[in-house]
């Protein structure tokens, strides 16, 4: 294969907008006697005013934050557009009740909303209707409501929680709340902080008695939720071999750097010359860090997969340099110290605003045993989603690991609900790993290339693809046991010997190398880019035969091809580009078909596309959480003109998730030459008017029947067009 078929970029002048014409709309809700559906909602907003008006962070805010609800068999989402009409904001959805959510409205509009609720009820012709009529009923948010299920507010023994206030809130408003609740907190534990998170959160730690929790969430209506401080994990490896005294590291291949935040490398040896530097943030009673899990995460993200040839080749190759975050520690009796998610939070952003500039991958090997819920996502979830887009780095995150045989294997195991991804792994923006086993022999539960028995699957929060890729992170042999063939190699903590081990923390670290070398190899692409390539160029892995869902839920978009992403094979060519989407116009992406791959019988064109882009988030509407979605629709030529494509196979489409995928084989009526792919954007929530979507599409061109040379082909047709990009290869 040439080592130059680089793929070709899009040039802007192959990229047009038309605008198109905008509709929505909701059903409308018929009232019997709208004169007593007033006086009924006049009510319960004196009860809400009688309620609010009392509770202690009244004067700090300039809403009254409320629950709405609509008439059963109507969706508040589709009325929103009319309750906002009367002045009320829609901030969020139940999860459970499409009729409820939360809603606020200025302190100030709440005299002419009772003015426009009166001509309601008194008007001959009830004028306002339209807007009152779907609302069933208005009211305080139960506290109960705010409180997570898993906390037991009868119990007097003490839990670490953490209260969160509405994400709505304006800054200097977080502030003055935040000290009011913190003096209240003070009368029932001196254990208490707060920290304003850059993405809006602002969040309160504490350690109480459950029995205090319920008074403290009914009498502050900025308090969004209060949930359990969750405590991460990672596992220690098993020492192996010693490596050969004659061992030789090589010099570091690429200048970049990789961010590994875990329990710290042991920089003795191997990583004396490739960890660049470390910043602590060991939790409380660590007297050092813990370094097994992180010094085997990190051999594995610096020389790869294979650490084990070294035996034989005295050689270890690093590609890139470290910066070493421990964030899990030892204390004075060597038992480990495990940060909880508010800890991590804080940690997180403090490196990533420290170092956004010049690092763009960070791979987080760690996670909390639990499964995630449907639409629900992890407060530090939301801050690296946040973080992503702002500053424009890439987290890739495990999966999380099945500990043990959850039922018969593998149709009862994977279906068993503790199967599913662990925060922070539902991360919508994050690059999610997990495992599939390379080694495998007759008491082996996976076959080579098959997903690992212990590798969590999806769907992810939103119901998504979760993980996107998969990665070796070894296997396990009857019962439920790692091997040492079929396990995963790494260095020891000591940072002078092997380890091994099997998770999805050491698949993690294998897809952050790949990611940072596409980060090298176009230095000038942002995280959209590089998730499409690694996405879009990734093989095909299995699940178990049992199982009878889609493969995307186990395995993903498939392994990565990291030389895919970068080359041309002899039958194939992709055309990328990066480009920016406004909230008026459709964008027509034009692209050529060589006319070598006509419908013959010695060709058979397939087209495959991958869109990635990076939505905004909603911290207060976890049911609504990405604030746009990208459609997308492909067209060919034929002797009709223009025709759009129906792809009703091999698609992956769900909207408001930030990737888009799909392929289609052609066989007739078509036509070569120009082709276009049609994107148009949606957004929802508080959008601002003028917002831009950033997004990457890698469109790829296929000879199925591997008889014409794509590649050349294009070139030859179309090369005063398409230009190859310029690859950095000496990164």
């Amino acid at each position: 294969m040439s080592k130059d078929k680089f793929h070709f970029e899009i040039p802007k002048d192959n990229i047009r907008n038309e605008k198109y014409e905008k509709t929505g709309g909701g059903v409308s809700v018929e009232r019997s006697n709208h004169k007593e559906h007033g006086l009924v909602l006049l009510t319960e907003v004196n009860e809400l005013k009688e309620i609010e008006y009392d509770k202690r962070d009244f004067h700090y805010t300039s809403d009254i934050y409320l629950q709405i609800e609509t008439p059963r068999g109507y969706s508040l989402k589709n009325q929103k557009q009319k309750i906002e009409h009367l002045g009320l904001e829609i901030l969020s959805y139940s999860t459970t009740n499409k009729s409820l959510g939360t809603a606020r409205i200025k302190k100030d509009k709440i005299e002419i909303f009772e003015e426009k609720l009166n001509e309601y009820i008194n008007s001959q012709d009830n004028t306002g209707k339209t807007y009152f009529s779907p609302i069933e009923h208005i009211y305080t948010i139960p506290s109960e409501n705010k409180i997570k299920s898993e906390i037991d507010v009868t119990s007097l023994t003490e839990v670490s929680i953490i209260i969160n206030l509405f994400n709505a809130l304006e800054k200097k408003e977080r502030l003055a709340i935040n000290n009011r609740i913190v003096e209240e907190i003070k009368q029932y534990t001196e254990n208490v902080s707060f920290q304003n998170f850059t993405n809006g959160i602002s969040s309160i730690e504490c350690t109480i008695k459950g029995v205090f929790i319920s008074k403290i969430a009914s009498e502050f209506t900025t308090i969004r939720e209060i949930k359990v401080n969750r405590t991460f994990f990672v596992e220690n490896s098993i020492p192996a071999e010693k490596v050969p005294s004659e061992l030789k590291v090589m010099p570091v291949q690429s200048n970049s750097t990789i961010c590994i935040i875990d329990s710290g490398i042991n920089r003795n040896g191997i990583f004396k010359n490739i960890v660049q530097g470390q910043i602590l943030y060991l939790p409380a009673g660590s007297i050092d860090c813990g370094y097994n899990h992180g010094t085997f995460v990190a051999s594995r993200c610096v020389f790869g997969d294979n650490i084990e040839n070294c035996l034989g080749t005295y050689i270890l190759e690093p590609y890139c340099y470290l910066l070493d975050v421990p964030v899990f520690g030892i204390d004075n009796q060597g038992k480990e110290k495990n940060p909880t998610e508010f800890e991590l939070r804080k940690a997180i952003e403090e490196v990533v605003l420290a170092n956004y500039k010049h690092i763009k991958v960070f791979n987080l090997s760690l996670g909390i045993p639990n499964p995630i819920a449907n639409f629900e996502f992890s407060e530090l979830a939301k801050l690296l989603d946040f973080l992503s887009k702002e500053y424009k780095v890439l987290f890739v995150i495990a999966a999380g690991n099945i500990n043990r045989m959850l039922g018969p294997f593998p149709v009862d195991h994977f279906n068993h609900f503790e199967s599913r991804i662990g925060s922070p792994a539902e991360s919508l923006l994050g690059l999610t790993v997990g495992s599939i086993a390379k080694y495998s022999n007759p008491n082996s539960l996976s076959q080579n290339n098959f997903l690992s028995a212990f590798s969590r699957i999806g769907p992810g929060a939103d119901m998504g693809i979760k993980p996107e890729v998969v990665a070796h992170g070894g296997n396990l042999i009857l019962p439920y046991t790692p091997s040492p063939r079929t396990s995963t190699y790494g260095i020891s903590s000591d940072g002078l010997n092997l380890a091994l081990d099997v998770g999805t923390s050491h698949a993690a670290p294998i897809i952050s190398q790949y990611a940072q070398k596409l980060f090298d190899y176009y230095p000038n692409s942002d995280p959209n880019l590089v998730k499409s390539l690694i996405c879009h160029f990734s093989d095909k892995r299995d699940k178990h035969n049992q199982l009878t869902d889609a493969n995307s839920k186990y395995v993903g978009f498939g392994e990565p091809n990291i030389e895919n992403a970068i080359r041309a094979n002899d039958h194939n060519a992709a055309f990328i580009f990066e480009g920016e989407l406004d909230q008026e116009n459709y964008q027509y992406i034009s692209f050529h078909v060589p006319k070598t791959l006509a419908c013959e019988e010695d060709s058979k064109l397939k087209i495959k596309i991958t869109i990635t882009y990076d939505p905004s988030v909603n911290p207060d509407n976890e049911y609504e959480y990405s604030n746009s979605r990208i459609s997308a629709k492909l067209f060919k030529p034929s002797t009709r003109g223009f025709s759009p494509i129906n792809i009703s196979r091999d698609k992956y489409n769900l909207p408001w998730n930030p990737i888009i995928q799909f392929e289609k084989s052609f066989t007739r009526a078509y036509l070569t030459g120009l082709w276009d792919l049609r994107l148009r954007l949606y957004t929802r929530g508080n959008v601002d008017e003028n917002y831009k979507q950033d997004y990457s599409v890698v469109i790829e061109i296929i000879d199925e029947k591997s008889n014409k040379n794509v590649y050349e082909d294009i070139i030859s047709e179309f090369g005063k067009i398409y230009k190859q990009i310029e690859i950095n290869i000496a990164a």
